[in-house]
């Protein structure tokens, strides 16, 4: 029997702790703090989405140590405290690779905190533009041929497509980029091969994940998106459809191995 709790009903409370001990499995809202997920999962045997990767690595620069973790490539990057550390640290020093760079804050979407830098002047310009207490990043550019993959998880299913910049350093899709499904399906399948393997490792059930193809090499992981846009996905009805078939698609699998060790019990 499935029983649907009040969005904010307290997992330490007892009734609600020894349902949640009971239940072959908790499916999460689409939203739920860290604190409330701490305490749901102290109580469950099992629940989708798994979110740890979400409270642990938001933010660019801790993309950027989960990368070097898995051992998955990347783009060549330093990490700084904030925008006056970067800019104190090359007051004193060359940069260490060619221009041009990329700069980076920590957070931000649709590449509203990320610039290209071409010359020295750049720098100093667009790192005002930065939150003053966030991290920043300075990468080695990568040449991406005017274009990105986007491969959205849902669970076990993923969708896939290029962003096209057409040669623009932008190629999201809010900033004018089009969307190809049938570009590079080559390109298409090994990032989606790459993707899956970073999501074992980690726990990630859904998610948005940039890759870019500069060579015949690995695919490049740019960023991990816990909260994606949703034009390439049939808009807000589209997401949601797939969620509910990844939610549908675990449940199935849940109960499939408690009813299967139940047999072999027997």
């Amino acid at each position: 029997m499935e029983k649907n709790l009040p969005p904010f009903a307290d997992p330490d409370v007892p009734e609600v702790g020894h349902l949640l001990c009971a239940a072959a499995g908790v499916v999460l809202p689409a939203y739920v703090s860290p604190w409330r997920y701490r305490r749901i999962t102290h109580w469950t045997q099992s629940w989708f989405p798994r979110l740890e990767s979400r409270f642990a690595y938001q933010g660019k620069a801790r993309q950027i140590e989960l990368f070097r973790r898995l051992g998955v490539r990347h783009p060549e990057t330093l990490l700084f405290e904030s925008p006056d550390h970067l800019l104190s640290v090359f007051a004193r020093q060359p940069l260490p690779w060619p221009y041009p760079v990329v700069l980076k804050g920590d957070t931000g979407g649709g590449g509203s905190r990320v610039f290209p830098l071409y010359g020295s002047g750049d720098l100093e310009r667009y790192a005002a533009e930065l939150p003053g207490r966030e991290p920043a990043l300075l990468q080695r550019w990568v040449e991406h041929g005017g274009r990105d993959l986007r491969v959205v998880v849902y669970g076990d299913r993923t969708v896939s497509y290029f962003r096209v910049g057409d040669g623009r350093f932008y190629n999201n899709l809010c900033r004018g980029g089009r969307l190809d499904r049938e570009l590079c399906p080559w390109d298409q399948e090994r990032g989606v091969e790459a993707v899956r393997d970073v999501c074992c490792k980690a726990g990630i059930d859904i998610a948005g994940f940039d890759l870019m193809f500069p060579d015949t090499g690995p695919p490049v992981f740019i960023e991990i998106n816990f909260h994606f846009g949703r034009k390439g996905l049939g808009g807000t009805a589209g997401h949601r459809r797939y969620v509910r078939e990844a939610v549908d698609a675990w449940r199935a699998r849940r109960l499939s191995e408690i009813l299967g060790g139940a047999s072999r019990r027997e």
